[in-house]
């Protein structure tokens, strides 16, 4: 089992195609103890799911050669995977956008530019919701039976870097 509680112990895989946003999350992440792994596509991202069972995955929703709307598809056919949080790291911030997210099967949706200051609570929150699902399983039928349509088909990709950052603010 892991421990949820204690970041020094988690692996993040990060999958973002803009080499800046892996670059500055990577780095928020791994100043907190976190083992980071990062993908810049979907293909990329299953190839490193192959060998790894992350604690946590953030993964941009459009992303070239392979999406993240598929990826996550993808992940939730994998058993062990199952139980992994998804957290979507997008730059979809209209009216509605984080319900159709949610509704598409993410178990959190954090939006473009991140709020560095609070990415890991933000995580940690994402992680808490998951293992309370998971522990109570009490999913109405009628949630149960609601016909969804595929993640891909869910929203227009749409993505911006996570914003202007300097690695000068991030603590020593």
């Amino acid at each position: 089992m892991l421990d949820w509680k204690n970041t020094g112990r988690w692996t993040v895989l990060v999958v973002d195609d803009e080499p800046d946003n892996l670059e500055v999350v990577a780095t928020v992440l791994s100043f907190f103890g976190m083992t980071v792994k990062t993908a810049t596509d979907g293909i990329q991202g299953l190839e490193q799911l192959t060998h790894l069972t992350p604690t946590l995955i953030l993964l941009d929703l459009a992303m070239p050669h392979m999406d993240g709307w598929r990826m996550y598809e993808e992940i939730r056919k994998i058993p062990r995977l199952q139980q992994v949080p998804v957290v979507a790291l997008t730059a979809h911030a209209m009216i509605g956008d984080e319900e159709r997210i949610l509704a598409a099967g993410f178990d959190a949706y954090l939006s473009k530019p991140v709020n560095l200051p609070t990415l890991v609570q933000d995580i940690e929150q994402a992680i808490a919701k998951k293992v309370n699902r998971a522990n109570t399983q009490d999913t109405p039928a009628s949630v149960e039976n609601t016909p969804q349509a595929p993640a891909s088909q869910q929203i227009e990709d749409v993505d911006k870097p996570i914003g202007d950052f300097s690695m000068k603010e991030i603590p020593q």
